[in-house]
């Protein structure tokens, strides 16, 4: 049974056909990988799939109620964030709350504001039991082997796939 089915696809920027006339069908249960050069239509044709662009020409079927997942090609990540606020970031406010707690961490210094600060943030987590969600974030830095604290900009492509 098919899950998604391209048939006669076609779509150019400019002059330059990155697909013509293509024909892909995935199965339940299959796994494809997409091989070539750069700038010869892998990404293009994801985003086909998951119906981010709009071919010039063909049909795109998917299966009612499919859901799609991909891992981007270039990571949207902020330069000046630590790993460990990115990481964080995945969960919404409740991430940026983790990340919060995990500076004030890092950078206490002992002053009555900063440990009224980082009073504060234990209450919001403990209100949104945040506690869990905290000891995921760290658990994925240690799979990954990733240092909490340095610079997203730093990193090169590949530490940022990670």
């Amino acid at each position: 049974m098919p899950l998604i089915r391209l048939t006669n696809v076609s779509i150019a920027f400019g002059t330059h056909a990155l697909l013509d006339n293509a024909a892909f069908q995935l199965d339940a249960g299959e796994r494809v990988g997409l091989l070539g050069r750069n700038g010869e239509g892998k990404s293009t044709l994801m985003k086909i799939i998951a119906g981010d662009i709009h071919a010039d020409h063909g049909e795109i079927w998917r299966q009612p109620e499919l859901r799609l997942a991909w891992l981007e090609q270039q990571p949207n990540l902020e330069a000046d964030d630590t790993i460990y606020e990115a990481v964080a970031g995945g969960l919404g406010e409740l991430g940026r709350l983790i990340a919060r707690y995990h500076e004030l961490l890092t950078h206490m210094d002992g002053s009555e504001q900063s440990l009224q600060a980082l009073g504060d943030v234990q209450h919001k987590l403990e209100a949104d039991n945040g506690w869990e969600f905290q000891s995921r974030v760290e658990a994925v830095l240690s799979k990954l082997q990733l240092p909490a604290d340095v610079k997203v900009g730093s990193l090169s492509g590949g530490w940022k796939r990670r």
